[in-house]
This record gives structure tokens, sequence and C-alpha cells, in this order.
């Protein structure tokens, strides 16, 4: 088993998941925070929808848990199929180069913006009544400080301030180290499987629990070793673990749950609910899908295939995008049409410009670092046989 098509897709799908959760915290915050925020539909229709299942439709911190799970998977796959430790090596010594590149060119592009005041999210938030758009990008750039945030502070001090979808960068960097040093000490040791119990009791709530669930599910898959499809002759366990990892995925982060049909998941113990659910949807998303044809076919739609090539630099670039050029064209439509008709247009004529970016830098960008860190570890790091 090769490179698995249809979890490009997924990536695809949750990439586009976050897009639009960050398009609806801008111009429906209410949806995600609840009430108490500035509505824009009919009464109560957004603070029941923020209490609803539907809000997985628009949840990006679940869709954050599916990367991980698709990090712990992927990254651990290659070496369950061959058990050799310099596949960990390899993995290990690209890892930084073929993130921070990606990563110090969208910081560098913020940069830009902001030094050319090309960032409207301010006055489109004041309008949008939408606190979470108007806190960005309130600060002086700073050549230098960018440069430290896109290769040291991004991966090692949690700053982000030019671009706040780096906040993930950080733990999928550690999540991935996680994935390396345990395959290093666990991955061919034969009772394996009490060492991902300690590290899920360990990690239970926290985004590397996503990390950990995802390795497993790799080691289960590279043995060919199945988790539903012999005990689910009629598909009805393959259903409801579906219908079940979606009902966790859409637990909400925006607001309190005990507000909502959620409250009796919210136990005392919990520090973070929201993760842990989350985590467990995506977990539970995964298995089905590695179980079920349909859904594999489904994902391997060669549109959501497209998605999952450029997911990275989707995800690093929307952001900035929604703040200088969606932000701008939501300004100069909302004086002269109802305010749906404004945002509707606007996301209109963002997601191409968003789709459009992400190809070019997916291209010239993100390809060109996953060749530079080979390179490296070719030059410096990788030991031939010499015949």
């Amino acid at each position: 088993m090769g490179k698995i098509e249809y979890l490009n897709g997924l990536r695809g799908i949750a990439a586009l998941e976050v897009v639009f959760h960050h398009f609806i915290l801008a111009f429906y915050p209410a949806l995600f925070f609840g009430g108490t925020w500035v509505n824009h539909m009919a009464a109560g229709r957004e603070d029941f929808a923020s209490r609803s299942v539907l809000s997985v439709l628009w949840d990006g911190n679940f869709a954050v848990c599916i990367f991980f799970v698709l990090s712990g998977f992927v990254l651990s796959h290659k070496f369950f199929l061959k058990k050799e430790h310099e596949i960990i090596t390899a993995s290990a010594v690209k890892r930084y180069f073929r993130l921070a590149i990606p990563v110090a060119f969208s910081v560098l592009v913020a940069f830009v913006l902001m030094k050319f005041s090309l960032f409207y999210n301010q006055p489109a938030g004041d309008i949008a009544g939408s606190g979470w758009l108007t806190s960005f990008w309130k600060f002086q750039p700073d050549f230098m400080d960018s440069l430290r945030q896109a290769f040291i502070g991004t991966f090692f001090s949690n700053s982000f301030d030019y671009n706040i979808v780096l906040w993930t960068i950080a733990r999928e960097f550690v999540g991935s180290f996680l994935i390396f040093g345990f395959l290093a000490i666990f991955g061919k040791a034969k009772n394996r499987y009490w060492a991902y119990i300690a590290a899920i009791l360990v990690f239970l709530q926290t985004y590397y629990l996503a990390f950990v669930l995802g390795m497993m599910l790799s080691d289960f898959i590279a043995h060919e070793r199945t988790l539903l499809r012999h005990i689910d002759p009629k598909k009805i366990i393959r259903t409801t673990c579906l219908l079940l990892g979606l009902f966790l995925g859409s637990f909400p982060t925006g607001r309190d749950p005990q507000e909502t049909m959620y409250a009796f998941m919210n136990f005392p113990w919990m520090t973070d609910a929201g993760t842990l659910y989350h985590t467990l949807g995506a977990f539970l998303l995964m298995v089905v899908l590695l179980e079920s044809r349909r859904m594999q076919k489904f994902f391997s739609f060669r549109y959501f295939l497209f998605l999952g090539e450029i997911s990275f630099a989707m995800y690093l670039l929307h952001f900035i995008i929604l703040g200088s050029f969606s932000s701008f064209v939501f300004l100069k439509l909302q004086p002269i049409m109802v305010y749906r008709d404004a945002v509707l247009l606007t996301s209109a004529a963002s997601l191409p410009i968003i789709l459009f970016a992400s190809y070019i830098v997916y291209k010239y960008v993100d390809k060109n670092a996953v060749r530079l860190s080979h390179f490296l570890y070719e030059k410096f790091f990788s030991h031939h046989e010499t015949r």
C-alpha cells in the first residue's frame, strides 16, 4: 500500500472547512459564538445553529483535528510498511524545512500587505459586528520581527502575529517529532500497543492525542488488520461510527457547552472537552473512511484531490486574503446591497482568488520546499552504501 489518494481528498475538504470557518467568524460570528454576538439572520437562527449539530459544517477546530489525525497516519505509514529506521531519520530531518519555507512565505506576504496598509479587516469587522475580525494586524510591522516569527517563533515560541492560522504549526511540528520518537523507540516492539495506551492517557486532552491515534491507525492498516469490516456485515456499526464521529465533531468550541444540548458531555474533570471530542470524532471518521469503499470513492473525486494538493498553501493564505481582498470587497459592496448579498458576493469573489493563489504557492513554493528538504537530507544526512 503506497500513497493513499483519498486521504488527500479528505485533507482538501478539511482545509476548505477551515476557510469556511473563518468567513463565518468574520461575517456571521453568532453562528459560532452564539447569541451574544451581532445577529444578521432572523431572530434566534444563528444562536440555534451554534448550539446544534449543524456547527460541524463550520467548526474549524474539528477540521484541524482531522489534519492532525491525518499527519499521524501519513507520517508513520511508510515506516510501518518497511520498518526501516532511515525513514524516521529522513522524515525528521526534512520536516522543519518542509514546513518553514511555506510558513515564511505567508508571513512575508502579510508583512508586505501591512507595510502598504492593505488590510481592511478592522472596518469590515466593525460593520459585521465581529470583534474577532477586528482584532488582527493591530501592530507596526517589522521585517526582522517577521523573519524571527516565520523561522523561529512559529515553531518554538508560539508567535504568529502576522498570520493567526500558524497557531497550529508548532503543534504540527511537535506532534511530528512525537511520532518520530515513538517510532524510533517502539516502532518494532511486539507489545507496542501498551505504549499506544500510555501515550493516549498522557495526551488525552491535547491535540497530540490526534497524532497518536492516527499513528496507531496507520499501524493497524499497514499490517492489514481491519477494525470494522469483519464485525459489520450489514454496515450498521460503520454507519454508527460515522454518525457518532460527526456528532462529536459538532461539539461547540465557540460558546459554553453548558448552554447547549452537549452539556451532558462536559464533565468537571475535562479541561479541554472540545479538543478531546473533536479528536475522537476525527479518528472515527478516519476509521470509517479506511473501511468504506463508497467514502473512498467520494473523497477520490478529482476536485477534492486537487484541494488536497493545495491544502497546505490554502490553509496558510486564506486568512490573509480574508483580511485584505475579502474585507475590501465587502466594504465596497455592503453600502449598496443587503448584508446577506454583500457577504455572498464577497465569498464568491474570494474563493477563486484563494484557490488560484493557493495553486501558485503550491506549485512554486510548497513543492520547492519539499524538493529543498529532500536535497538537504540527501546532501548532508543520507548515507548511501558504496559498491
